[in-house]
Order: C-alpha cells, then sequence, then structure tokens
C-alpha cells in the first residue's frame, strides 16, 4: 500500500493513544520538508494558493505582518517556549473562528489531529489555539490538507519553510506520522 494514500486513511485508523515523537525521529524532523523561504519572498511562494496553513506564532504573525490572513492558524501564543503577549495580541485581531485544543510537547493527539483536518478543509478560516506545544501541527496539515495547499511552520533561528501539498509532501508526512511511537 502506498503512503501517498488519501489523506482521510488516519482519520479512519488514528490510534487511541496519542502519537509521541521519538528521539531519534527530532534531528529528522529538525530538517526542511519543504523549501526555505525568506519573508520577503514568502508572498510570491504561495500566490494563488487555495490554502494557506501556518503553524506557529511566528509564522502567523509574520503572515499579518504582511497584511495577509492565513486561512488556517495553528499557534499556541508561544514563541520558543516562552510566553509572547505580543502574539496574543495580534493574532486575537485575526478574523476566523478559534477552536481550543491541548497538545503535549512531542505529541500528536486525537483532538489536535481532528481540529487540523478539518480546518484545512473548512470553507471558513480557522483558528487554532494550542494549549501545550503546536510544532507537530505542520505534519498534520502536510498530511490531511488538500493538494496544491501550503503549509508554513519555522524552524528556530533558521526561518520559514514552505510545503506546496503534492503526493510526494503527503508521502514524507504520512511516513513520519507512521513511524511514531503508538
Amino acid at each position: 500500500m502506498s503512503t501517498a494514500s488519501s489523506p482521510s486513511e488516519f482519520a479512519d485508523t488514528f490510534p487511541e493513544k496519542d502519537l509521541e515523537l521519538p528521539e531519534d525521529m527530532r534531528e529528522e524532523l529538525a530538517k526542511p520538508f519543504g523549501q526555505m523561504v525568506p519573508a520577503r519572498a514568502l508572498r510570491k511562494h504561495i500566490k494563488g494558493s487555495p490554502r494557506v496553513i501556518t503553524v506557529g506564532d511566528v509564522v502567523t504573525i509574520t503572515l499579518l505582518q504582511m497584511k495577509m490572513e492565513p486561512d488556517v492558524a495553528v499557534f499556541d501564543y508561544k514563541t520558543q517556549r516562552s510566553e509572547d503577549h505580543r502574539a496574543k495580541e495580534r493574532i486575537s485581531k485575526m478574523s476566523g473562528k478559534v477552536v481550543k485544543v491541548e497538545n503535549p510537547a512531542g505529541k500528536i493527539t486525537r483532538a489536535l489531529w481532528r481540529a487540523v483536518k478539518a480546518a484545512v478543509s473548512a470553507k471558513e478560516r480557522i483558528k487554532i489555539e494550542v494549549v501545550g506545544e503546536e510544532d507537530l501541527a505542520a505534519l498534520v496539515a502536510i498530511a490531511t490538507a488538500p493538494k496544491g495547499a501550503h503549509i508554513i511552520y519555522g524552524l528556530p533561528q533558521r526561518g520559514l519553510v514552505v510545503v506546496e501539498v503534492d503526493d510526494k509532501a503527503r508521502s514524507v508526512a504520512v511516513a513520519a506520522i507512521k513511524r511514531m511511537a503508538r
């Protein structure tokens, strides 16, 4: 069976327990899944995208500063694990329905999975506020978003990563998720 199967595959088979990131995958996930893009070139890379999904406070605020609102924003009001009050102020002004989920560091909970999966296909703008950590939501978005959507996430001290969802990107994300401890 191909790992590039339909994005809904996990919706039916998501395990009862949360997925947990094994230590040996941390280095692998520190590498970009897509193209590193300077903020000034971001608009060019997402132009014409049917859905723009941001994962992280800094990434979301970067788009807002450029006068663009993502269709889906996943954030935790923290920057490098420290409370960021400016992020809360800026993101709270963004339009969209707020969905709040709990997701501990190093995990993908069923609640995060369902929230991201629903949001990436929704017609309305969705803001997913994560209590805990949102980092692994990028994998969920890549695995479940429609083809052509763009997921933007940050790599600390390195910059922005833009992933256009296609069979290859989805396959890599799904394979990584399948390797997470169950």
